[in-house]
């Protein structure tokens, strides 16, 4: 295991998409936490220390109007630790190297993981370098590690769903096009559908029948973990009671583990 993960670390350290997409990530999130803090710091109401941390470290995405765009910065590094070897034939060379296909797909999962929590972590420290920076009160001690942990683990699994698509389709095209449109388009559209199935029964307002499955849609239960302030809670007058942060990401952990086994299974079965 411990050769596995060698070659995975000097793998990822090689590869330029892993430096240029943390450096997209830090960047992205040093700019706009130090605008919006500087905003906020003008303000003559500003608001409380965890509102403003909250905000800072998801760049919108707690009110729920936004996604978490480094979750999809840094989520683009579960596609490429798969799909590069697939998309330049390498993958024939890392089997020779390291026969077994079971300490292989291990070592992806825990390098990945690592790897997108540790850029995770960093952004969030920007956050918080904006906030001294710009004088705005420090987040109490709960809600600094309930977003953090929220955070990081979204941003964990939803690099981890990355590898699983480029694992199944051994596509890196289409693992990229699944992971940036499976959350923002296809659940929305789902959404959409079922919202207007539910608008136009007898009983709008009911909490029971086909309304209930828009729980269940992973990227949107998972985004429970960091979402303070939510869009979605207007979608209580159609009955939809979403999961909280525990339950969304048990949701979206439950999902990403089904995709995990399935590319495990057929990594194990398919030819390289």
């Amino acid at each position: 295991m411990i050769d596995a993960l060698r070659y995975e670390y000097v793998r990822l350290r090689t590869i330029r998409s892993t430096y240029w997409l943390i450096g997209l990530a830090l960047t992205f999130q040093l700019i706009m936490s130090m605008l919006i803090a500087w905003q906020l710091s003008k303000s003559a109401s500003a608001p409380s220390g965890d509102s403003s941390f909250d905000i800072l470290v998801t760049i919108g995405a707690s009110t729920g109007l936004a996604p978490l765009f480094i979750a999809y910065i840094i989520g683009l590094l579960g596609v490429f630790s798969t799909g590069h070897e697939y998309r330049h034939g390498m993958i024939r060379a890392t089997l020779t190297a390291l026969p077994d296909r079971r300490l292989v797909f291990a070592a992806k999962v825990i390098s990945t993981a690592v790897v997108s929590a540790s850029a995770a972590l960093l952004c969030i420290m920007m956050a918080l370098l904006s906030i001294v920076v710009w004088g705005l009160d420090m987040p109490s001690g709960k809600d600094l590690v309930n977003l953090t942990g929220g955070t990081i683990v979204f941003t964990v699994l939803f690099a981890l769903s990355g590898l699983a698509y480029a694992s199944l389709t051994r596509n890196q095209t289409a693992a990229v096009a699944l992971l940036m449109l499976v959350p923002s388009v296809v659940e929305q559209i789902i959404r959409a559908i079922v919202l207007a199935i539910k608008a136009a029964s007898d009983d709008p307002r009911g909490t029971g029948g086909l309304v209930q499955i828009l729980k269940y849609l992973p990227y949107d239960a998972g985004g429970q973990m960091y979402t303070r302030a939510s869009i979605g809670d207007l979608l209580g007058f159609f009955g939809v009671v979403p999961f909280g942060a525990v339950g969304g990401g048990v949701v979206m952990a439950t999902f990403v583990g089904a995709l995990l086994a399935a590319s495990y299974v057929l990594f194990l079965r398919r030819d390289a």
